[in-house]
């Protein structure tokens, strides 16, 4: 089907200097039409775009916008969107620098190609349940604040306009809003308290990430540096690393959390078992414990059932054992449970 490509440039109002083109009625954009604006929109109507459309000037909306197809911000100089109302785009395409005055849902995409995204707390650039993004860079990114719905993983496309520094959540399991934000600011400027066993922390940025459930949690990633490749989070003033990077209520996830690159005093506790394949016998590993800690340990099968359970101090549970001689071939689960942590476990095969 060949394209229809309309170019609208200037309509004037009388007594107004700039030029703007005015909607006031019904403005239709047709599946496979091309329609570019070349001078700032100012929409009173309704626009219905199911094709694809550019903006290149400024875009100020009074009334309705509905695009199930292609929007895309290619001008030059800062654009600026504005609305009495929430806009949403199912397909946003980024080449040029926009500034939010109003929050922008997207229910697929952005592409981002070059330019940043400047929003707000306010003003927020919005992710519906399951949009995705691509291309984000140093180049083309979100300075401000980024809102996600639902439960898949997801990368916030964030930076501070010239470096891209995004930070990735896991899948949860239950649907929640995310607000994310970055900041290339000295997290000490916050609290200068550092925990005793935070070795070394890093001074030049951090990011805050807010849900609006009560019970609410989140799995982050973030790309480390040199030598710091742990979360820390802002814990009642001090800066504190988190042993599995979630953070939940137990961080104050829905009032916000803080949170930054570090690097642990500590060796972080880990177990295994050896070999694996076992024909029956097998050595438990247990690291970065204390010697003396208590510490109870069970091998359950598939079903649940508890094959062996041992409780003790480190140093003497960290043994040669035996499974029983009846077992037929299985996978196990090695559980070991620390007083006040989450518990540490191991696959484990017993072959025969």
């Amino acid at each position: 089907m060949k394209k229809i490509v309309y170019s609208l440039g200037v309509c004037l109002l009388a007594g107004h200097v700039n030029a703007q083109f005015v909607n006031s009625t019904n403005f239709h954009i047709s599946e496979g039409a091309v329609v570019s604006f070349n001078t700032d929109v100012v929409n009173e109507g309704k626009i219905t775009n199911n094709g694809k459309v550019y903006f290149q000037k400024n875009l100020k909306n009074l009334n309705s916008v509905q695009s199930t197809g292609i929007a895309i911000f290619d001008g030059n100089g800062t654009q600026l969107i504005k609305s009495n109302n929430e806009l949403t785009f199912s397909q946003l395409t980024l080449d040029n620098d926009v500034k939010l005055e109003t929050p922008v849902r997207v229910n697929e995409s952005v592409a981002f190609r070059r330019g940043v995204i400047e929003s707000s707390s306010i003003n927020p650039l919005i992710f519906s349940a399951d949009s995705k993004h691509n291309g984000a860079s140093d180049f083309s990114h979100v300075r401000g604040v980024v809102k996600k719905e639902g439960s898949e993983a997801f990368e916030f496309p964030l930076g501070d306009g010239t470096n891209f520094r995004s930070f990735k959540v896991a899948r949860a399991n239950n649907s929640q809003i995310l607000s994310a934000s970055y900041l290339y600011k000295s997290p000490l400027n916050i609290s200068g308290e550092v925990s005793e066993n935070v070795e070394r922390i890093n001074e030049n940025e951090y990011w805050f990430l807010k849900s609006e459930s009560v019970k609410g949690s989140a799995q982050v990633e973030v790309n480390g540096q040199a030598g710091l490749e742990e979360v820390a989070y802002l814990k009642k003033g001090t800066w504190d690393v988190l042993e599995d990077s979630k953070l939940s209520a137990s961080t104050d996830l829905s009032n916000g959390t803080l949170f930054t690159l570090a690097k642990s005093r500590n060796v972080k506790a880990e177990i295994g078992v050896y070999p694996n394949p076992t024909e029956g016998e097998y050595f438990l590993k247990l690291s970065g414990m204390n010697e003396n800690e208590q510490i109870t340990v069970d091998v359950t099968n598939q079903n649940g059932s508890t094959i062996m359970h041992k409780e003790g101090i480190v140093k003497d549970l960290r043994k040669a054992y035996q499974l029983p001689e009846n077992l037929p071939a299985t996978e196990l689960a090695v559980r070991v449970q620390r007083v006040g942590n989450k518990p540490l476990t191991q696959k484990m095969i017993l072959k025969k």
